[in-house]
């Protein structure tokens, strides 16, 4: 008789579960930051900026086969 009750009720795949929270957590995460009064283009503009600097600064610095003076 479980058996039957189990074909009755339509279980979730658990992927589909963890999407719907992550959709419902994105639409929450989305309304606040435009409530916010940061500028979120210019502080993400201006995190890429740095990364960038120092992403180039390794990749002149940091050579394969190269050894630091010391």
């Amino acid at each position: 008789m479980d058996n039957d009750r189990l074909d009755r009720v339509r279980i979730p795949h658990p992927l589909s579960v963890l999407d719907q929270i992550e959709q419902d957590h994105e639409a929450e995460d989305s309304a606040y930051l435009q409530s916010c009064d940061t500028p979120w283009g210019e502080v993400l503009a201006a995190y890429i900026d740095v990364l960038t600097e120092l992403i180039t600064s390794q990749a002149e610095g940091d050579e394969p086969g190269e050894q630091a003076d010391a």
